[in-house]
């Protein structure tokens, strides 16, 4: 019932194509700032100066800095209609719809509980804090909104290596384990499985089932002309 990993990659690369697609329909009626795109701008002469080799790596990083802090705090209202939409997509909708999502659905991959429990929404919640960013992009909105820019770029820095880090451990626990389970599937006590594989099996017991009746009645038929 262990799912190729493949799939699993597959599937969460479609969902998060499909929240970001929905995400960037809904954030185009938020009005535009000119400060968010003034900074974007810069941002991109920035990198363009620092490809060419215009400017040396510890002045685009100074720079770049103060920019992508203005971007950052302009675009927060972004960042919270997106956090909002991972919330519903991952945890609610996969919730009513049975650890399902719509890439799970195409690619007949299931959440289900580690130890044969019913899954609660708080299971699907503390694998989406992990797997889907809702954690990193919590911290980031509260540290933007109350933390100056110097000390904002610093926790920025550390969030970004410490959640980078994480993300790598769990796609390789994903690659690598025998069971496939990543770090938010250990702290949600969940499992990723595959329904085709399930229904292979349910067949494959039926078939042996099916064999072991007619074996029997074979026996008795025997008996009654012995």
């Amino acid at each position: 019932m262990r799912p190729v990993s493949y799939k699993r990659i597959l599937a969460y690369i479609l969902d998060i194509m499909i929240v970001t697609v929905v995400a960037t329909f809904i954030t185009m009626v938020i009005p535009k700032n000119n400060k968010y795109d003034e900074s974007l701008e810069k941002y991109t002469t920035l990198l363009n100066e620092f490809t060419n080799e215009s400017i040396k790596q510890e002045e685009f990083l100074k720079k770049s800095n103060d920019v992508v802090y203005t971007m950052n705090k302009e675009s927060v209202d972004v960042t919270i209609v997106t956090l909002v939409l991972t919330i519903s997509y991952f945890v609610v909708l996969q919730y009513f719809l049975n650890g399902q999502t719509i890439g799970k659905k195409v690619m007949k991959l299931q959440i289900i509980s580690s130890g044969n429990k019913k899954l609660t929404m708080n299971n699907y919640l503390v694998r989406s804090l992990i797997i889907n960013s809702v954690l990193m992009n919590l911290i980031g909105i509260i540290t933007i909104l109350f933390l100056n820019k110097n000390l904002y770029i610093k926790v920025n820095d550390i969030i970004t290596y410490l959640f980078g880090t994480i993300y790598i451990v769990t796609f390789a626990m994903i690659l690598f384990r025998e069971d496939k389970r990543g770090l938010h599937d250990i702290l949600a006590n969940t499992k990723v499985i595959s329904l085709e594989n399930a229904l292979d099996e349910n067949k494959q017991e039926e078939i042996i089932k099916d064999e072991d009746s007619k074996l029997k009645d074979v026996e008795v038929i025997k008996e009654h002309h012995i």
